[in-house]
């Protein structure tokens, strides 16, 4: 994802490209978790999110003055945060074992959500109407890794 800009402003047809990549690029993520795609689709997820947070004074996401006309900042927040929590809800849909979650993806997962909630709190923009739901990302998260953890426990349990 590539958000280009001249000195600190961005045009304002640059940013409707943008917003339009962005919702693009979420939906190939629901889509692949729709497809069992699990792996690809998060990875998609945090580059796109990584670009969001990276770049969150240029896109306006940062102030409280409205970027675009017609562009409505929690609508926003509320697509990204509920794409975390519809793919998070659907981990178990891999399509392969090859394309599944382990522990370390999950580990990974929650070091960057913590690490962009870190860098979006100083905007303000941490679990509020406006802004990224670390908590409930992280929760998700956290619930995945007991399960993952409960599974082993039990496999490894089962084959001794």
């Amino acid at each position: 994802m590539v958000i280009s800009q001249k000195g600190n402003k961005i045009a304002v047809s640059q940013l409707h490209s943008n917003f339009a990549e962005i919702q693009g690029e979420l939906k190939r993520v629901l889509d692949g978790v729709n497809s069992g795609r699990i792996l690809q689709s998060f990875d998609i997820l945090t580059k796109v999110t990584d670009a969001v947070v990276v770049n969150c004074e240029t896109l306006g996401l940062a102030s409280e003055l409205p970027v675009v006309e017609s562009f409505h900042r929690n609508n926003f927040w509320r697509a990204l945060n509920q794409c975390w929590l519809v793919a998070l809800q659907n981990v178990s849909k891999a399509q392969s074992y090859e394309d599944q979650l382990c522990e370390e993806h999950i580990v990974h997962l929650h070091s960057s959500v913590v690490h962009w909630a870190d860098s979006l709190a100083t905007f303000g923009l941490v679990d509020y109407e406006m802004g990224f739901w670390e908590t409930d990302i992280v929760d998700a998260l956290s619930n995945i890794l007991d399960s993952i953890r409960s599974k082993d426990t039990t496999t490894g349990a089962a084959s001794s």
